[in-house]
């Protein structure tokens, strides 16, 4: 969240002024003056020098949110002696830090390891130690995972790893509530292999040294840790779930033989399994709570393979043991089953007691039930705010004040959870996909995990920047994909789980209209079933399957083709009225992959594991009907005449072996056959040209497998370079103005290479450490747009000098790049006011210019100048601005270094007798990208705006003039305003 300016008397760029020194190269590119040879070396000795950091000053992310719907919160702890102080943990989205009871949250853990939170702890008797435990431990299908413990000292201002790197997934931290020293966590290990520490862990030094508690613990490398309890009197006794649970591809299982509920009395160092009136055999997973007062009373939520229905006589028959909540009050010598209730327990098993009231039991399980009577039968639950609830903090000075986390966000209650305050101003947002129409400002819209399909503006025009009331949803569910008619920006089609499509108008934002393939609209369904009979408006499975994200694409030729993967591809020319299917089936269609009961102990089917599924579609942006498709199962899919010839040209891909994948080393070695294909892309440059990235975690391979072809699939190079050997890659994106330029979202982050793959750099800079499922290149505008699965939606804004970096470029002195079109933006006022308790995304580059004291300051719009130095500057360098004709100017002395340089002008002249002083620093604030600076600034009056036009600029570097232009245009709503609309 970013404040509004506040006055202090000078100008601020948005942006500081740093300089970037690019440290990769390019291939040779169009005529060069001089030899290849000489060109590269030369190049090579600009940029050798640079540092990688120096790589992303002068390109930083800007984030407009949403934050109203916000994302799945895993856990949240606060200061008991103050609870006004208050962390947030997000399953992919970070820590958050309030001091004001969520007024105002800080981001306090963007650029560790990973943004994947399982648990928080803080220690209370020193409340500035904070423990975060990485890798979310609700284990579904999209769960990021994490890369151990981290420590503060200093309360959330910095965080150290201190190890227990493989656990990936922590389901608690425990700390000793009086020696922080002492430090248990409950882990759950690999959730795609049987790999990785799981168990419970122990550090007596604070985190220096770890040992594993296994004497009477299961240590079999499949059974790891689901929950962790403490006796609040006694902290030498504690309670543990131990929970087998595995995902594949295709299927999930929960559930083994040596799960079940462990006793400690010794600190962790020997255990007892507790069996009395528990149920016996295979159980899954399992969540414990203690009551504060009484450290004798316990409950569990057991999931269990006995499950009867409600209509069955064995439901009411208490005495069978099976599935859901048990309670014990001689401290788990003996369990009594209570009720049968238990949804979805590999997603939730949350239970908690009141600490002021041991019959009040909170069990989180989709919903939130209440219990008044210790858990036997449910009062209430929290109704007004939405479901799938997974974390709860309860005051125990005041037990009607709580703060309340699920899939939506986070929540504050003062009256014990009857009514809630949601915290919507934390960018919280799980998107799945991104893309971005051609209005002008252009408008965003994407996908989001349990939350539907979102749109909202990159730039708002307001002053306060881009709000939570400037976005708007479509429609309930999961989202993923959707897709804007280039040419009719009302039309849009979003896609929600298990092949579910609609067509919408932007204007009304009205539920829209279904244009699934059914029977009745399949022109050509005899095709593959000749003899199909059944329901009209459903097709059949197992034949026709649809992933839970499934593509959904327009063609490039005609924005009437759309273009819908299944195992089968489906083309429709009429925007969605009919389809035809235009392909066999692209998949294995593996018959021991295709619809298997998946869950284990408990059924869970929801399309999450529908598998033999196309994920990737791509048409050529050059010659129509050329399509590339890429499948869950592995396949690589291409036809070149728009339906009748397919090839899988998968077999020309390097191959490893699956033993491979777990080395934890480079992809040099091949992609294990089967390997999941996260994107099939087509290039601007070349039919014969694509790329294609395969993400291997699902098979526990997290190596990141990136390849490229120029002869149709014949052949594949692997451009992986030196990505990070510990990420998998999501997404591919080719520039479309250098061909060599590239960008790719992973895991953790978003990489770009100049040199078609063989170095690559993460670009960071304000993006927090969040996997990027998804990146955008706007073809008008040249701004990179990610899809975060956490933090929602970033801009980065003009890569345009990128585009333009060739080695010829490199090569030389000076360069002054083309620069993008400068837009006088008109600043819009929302009309009314309000509390702090508000997300400000940001808008595109402006200055805040201060005005007097006690005055409002005004927002004005600057234009980009950039440049290249191939060498750092031994003197002053300078800069004049004026018009073709006419005695305006401005001109300033300018800090710059070796590389690439950007100047934000601030789009006036020097007022009569002045002259300009350079802008060397900038706020990162909301609204129009002005407030909270650095130094720097234009003291005194301001000069007269430069009129819409086109303006030479005179770059002076050690003596030598460059010239060069940049355009300013008015607000492309002003003209319309002006002729009356």
């Amino acid at each position: 969240m970013f404040p509004p300016c506040r006055s202090t008397g000078t100008v601020r760029p948005a942006f500081p002024l740093f300089a970037v020194v690019l440290t990769l190269l390019m291939p040779e590119s169009g005529t060069a003056q001089r030899s290849s040879a000489d060109t590269r070396r030369i190049a090579d000795a600009a940029i050798a020098p640079q540092g990688a950091e120096s790589l992303i000053r002068a390109f930083e992310w800007r984030n407009i949110g949403p934050a109203n719907m916000a994302g799945r919160v895993t856990d949240i702890a606060a200061v008991e002696a103050n609870p006004a102080i208050v962390y947030v943990g997000a399953a992919s989205g970070g820590v958050f830090k309030s001091t004001n009871a969520g007024t105002t949250w800080e981001a306090i853990f963007t650029s560790y390891g990973s943004g994947n939170i399982g648990d928080l702890a803080v220690f209370q008797q020193n409340p500035d130690i904070v423990w975060v435990g990485t890798g979310e431990s609700c284990t579904r299908n999209s769960v990021g995972w994490g890369d151990g413990v981290y420590k503060s000292t200093d309360g959330g201002r910095t965080f150290t790893n201190v190890g227990l790197h493989d656990t990936h997934h922590i389901s608690e931290v425990l700390i000793h509530p009086t020696n922080p020293d002492i430090v248990y966590v409950a882990a759950q290990g690999h959730l795609w292999g049987h790999t990785g520490e799981r168990g419970i862990f122990k550090t007596t030094d604070g985190g220096r040294t770890w040992r594993n508690l296994t004497r009477g613990l299961p240590a079999d490398g499949r059974t790891g840790a689901s929950d962790l309890i403490m006796d609040p009197t006694n902290p030498d006794i504690l309670y543990a779930g131990f929970w087998e649970r595995i995902r594949m591809p295709h299927r999930f299982l929960s559930g083994g033989p040596q799960g079940g509920i462990f006793k400690s009395t010794d600190g962790g160092e020997s255990w007892t399994k507790l069996t009395s009136g528990l149920p016996s055999g295979p159980t899954g997973k399992i969540g414990l709570a203690v009551f504060r007062r009484d450290p004798r009373v316990l409950v569990a939520i057991v999931e269990h393979g006995f499950q009867p229905d409600r209509n069955s006589p064995d439901y009411a028959d208490m005495s069978k043991l099976g599935t859901g909540i048990y309670r014990s009050e001689d401290g788990g010598q003996s369990w009594r089953y209570i009720n049968r209730f238990n949804n979805r327990p590999f997603y939730y098993s949350h239970v908690w007691i009141d600490p002021n009231n041991a019959q009040r039991v909170f069990v989180f399980s989709g919903s939130a039930q209440v219990s008044e009577d210790g858990g036997r039968t449910f009062a209430r639950s929290f109704e007004g705010i939405s479901g799938d609830f997974h974390a709860l903090w309860i005051d125990p000075a005041n037990s009607l004040r709580m703060y309340v986390g699920n899939d939506k966000g986070s929540y504050i209650s003062h009256d014990g959870g009857h009514h809630f305050v949601m915290f919507d101003n934390m960018d919280l947002g799980q998107f799945y996909a991104v893309t971005a129409d051609m209005r002008d400002p252009y408008w965003v819209y994407g996908g989001l995990q349990d939350n539907g399909n979102w749109g909202g503006p990159s730039n708002s025009r307001d002053y306060n920047g881009v709000l939570n009331d400037h976005w708007f949803k479509f429609h309930s569910g999961d989202g993923f994909h959707t897709t804007v008619d280039p040419n009719d920006w009302r039309i849009v089609y979003t896609e929600s789980q298990g092949g579910n499509i609609r067509r919408l108008d932007a204007v009304f934002r009205q539920q829209g209209e279904s244009i699934t393939p059914s029977p009745q609209n399949i022109l050509n369904l005899d095709r593959v079933l000749p003899s199909f009979s059944g329901p009209q408006n459903r097709l059949p499975a197992p034949a026709f399957r649809f992933n839970w994200s499934s593509p959904l694409i327009l063609s490039p030729h005609d924005s009437r083709v759309v273009y819908f993967g299944g195992n089968y591809l489906f083309q429709s020319s009429d925007r969605g009225e009919t389809w035809r299917i235009i392909s066999p089936d692209l998949s294995n269609a593996d018959t021991a992959h295709i619809n298997p009961e998946s869950g284990g102990l408990t059924r869970d089917v929801t399309s999450a594991e529908t598998h033999a599924t196309t994920i990737s579609v791509s048409e050529s942006p050059l010659i129509p009907g050329v399509i590339w498709v890429g499948t869950d199962d592995g396949n690589v899919q291409l036809t070149r005449d728009g339906r009748t010839t397919w090839a899988n040209v998968r077999a020309n891909v390097p191959t490893a072996s699956p033993a491979a994948a777990r080395t934890r080393t480079a992809a040099a070695g091949g992609v294990p056959a089967g390997t999941w294909v996260s994107r099939v892309a087509a290039s601007h440059y070349d039919a014969a040209r694509a790329y294609v990235t395969f993400d291997g975690h699902r098979r526990d391979d997290f190596r990141p497998h990136v390849y490229r072809t120029t002869d149709w699939g014949r052949t594949w190079t692997n451009i992986a370079g030196d990505l990070p050997a510990d990420e998998p890659v999501y997404v591919i994106v080719e520039d479309r103005r250098n061909p060599d330029l590239l960008f790719v979202g992973t895991e953790f982050g978003a990489y770009m290479t100049i040199d078609g793959g063989t170095r690559w750099h993460r670009i960071n800079r304000n993006l927090p450490t969040v996997s990027v499922h998804d990146l955008v290149i706007h073809p008008r505008d040249n701004d990179l747009i990610a899809a975060t699965h956490g933090r929602s939606i970033w801009i980065l804004d003009d890569i345009s000098p990128l585009q333009q970096l060739t080695r010829e470029v490199m090569a030389s002195d000076v360069f002054l790049f083309r620069n993008r079109v400068a837009t006088r933006w008109m600043g819009v006022s929302r009309g009314a006011t309000r509390g702090h308790m508000l997300f400000q995304g940001r808008n595109p580059l402006t200055i805040a210019h201060e005005g007097p004291a006690n005055s409002p300051s005004e927002l004005e719009n600057a234009a980009t100048i950039s440049f290249w130095l191939k060498d750092a500057p031994t003197g002053n360098i300078s800069i004049e601005i004026a018009p073709l004709t006419g005695p305006e100017r401005f001109s300033a002395q300018i800090p710059a270094t070796q590389g690439v340089n950007r100047y934000f002008w601030n789009m006036r002249f020097e007022p009569t007798g002045g002259r300009g002083v350079a802008q060397a620093g900038g706020g990162r604030g909301g609204g129009r990208g002005g407030g909270g600076g650095e130094e720097g600034g234009f003291p005194g009056p301001r000069g007269p705006q430069a009129d819409a036009g086109t303006y030479r600029v005179t770059l002076t570097v050690n003596g030598r003039a460059h010239t060069g232009t940049v355009t300013i245009r008015n607000d492309p709503e002003a003209g319309a305003l002006s002729a009356g609309r």
